[in-house]
């Protein structure tokens, strides 16, 4: 069973992990808090979480967009059936 924030020289956070930011108004930044106990923390500036929302963005669409594609797939047969 996984933990539900390891860290190594990555960083994995599934569903059960309990994420909270922390806003550094005189820093114009943000400590984001990943885990129960503070088991990670990124600090990013501004631009940076302005960024990592806009990817995350597009990346969640393209998430959406590839499971709703698969699902079409295994709901009407994949390439090459004979249905």
């Amino acid at each position: 069973m996984f933990e539900q924030l390891k860290v190594g020289s990555w960083a994995c956070a599934d569903d059960r992990c309990p994420i909270r930011s922390v806003v550094h108004a005189e820093d114009q930044a943000v400590t984001l808090v990943f885990g129960e106990h503070g088991d990670f923390e990124l600090f990013v500036s501004t631009t940076a979480l302005r960024t990592l929302l806009q990817v995350g963005g597009h990346a969640l669409e393209d998430l959406r967009m590839r499971t709703a594609s698969s699902l079409s797939s295994a709901n009407h047969g994949g390439v090459g059936d004979d249905q």
